[in-house]
């Protein structure tokens, strides 16, 4: 009997934590190979740069976003158009993967929202934007505007867009 206590009195304490705490997932902080809290360096390893990468500041939230499109880089994500990286104090706060038209046109955001929704259950919704959350991190699902190709009658065309982003730059209204 004293046997048994011992090892099953440890796993019901265990357990204890997991059904008091929030029942989402810990939000994977990794996406295109990059990690939340990489560096700069770190980044350019896994995606060299064929040419400079533009770079715009937020100084709201004092971050640094950095735009890379496929031509800018020699090696660059599947079925990715453009990466959105958004650096405070040299690290890696919001990562953004926007697919290509042929990935988003296979996989609206609605439809990536309802597989990404098989893991972390029901998403949060503002609008047209889907988006989960574990307290530390946000993962957020939703159609990007990009500027149209010349020749086409639209000013912009949507894109199937993920981004995980450190949950203290978050802001719902975005």
């Amino acid at each position: 009997m004293t046997t048994v206590r011992s090892w099953v009195l440890p796993l019901l304490l265990a357990a204890v934590p997991a059904v008091c705490q929030d029942e989402t997932p810990a939000i994977q902080r990794t996406l295109a190979d990059l990690h939340l809290g990489d560096t700069i360096e770190d980044v350019q390893l896994i995606y060299p740069p064929a040419q400079e990468w533009p770079a715009q500041e937020e100084r709201r939230v004092r971050v640094t976003r950095l735009r890379v499109e496929r031509e800018a880089a020699k090696s660059f994500p599947p079925d990715a158009q453009v990466l959105w990286l958004g650096l405070r104090r040299g690290r890696l706060v919001d990562i953004q993967l926007i697919y290509d038209a042929r990935f988003s046109h296979r996989r609206p955001a609605e439809r990536l929202a309802q597989d990404l929704a098989l893991v972390y259950g029901e998403p949060h919704r503002s609008n047209d934007k889907f988006w989960w959350t574990d307290g530390r991190t946000v993962l957020r699902v939703f159609d990007a505007e990009l500027p149209a190709r010349p020749g086409t009658e639209r000013s912009v065309e949507l894109r199937t867009s993920v981004q995980i982003i450190e949950r203290d730059l978050f802001h719902r209204n975005d």
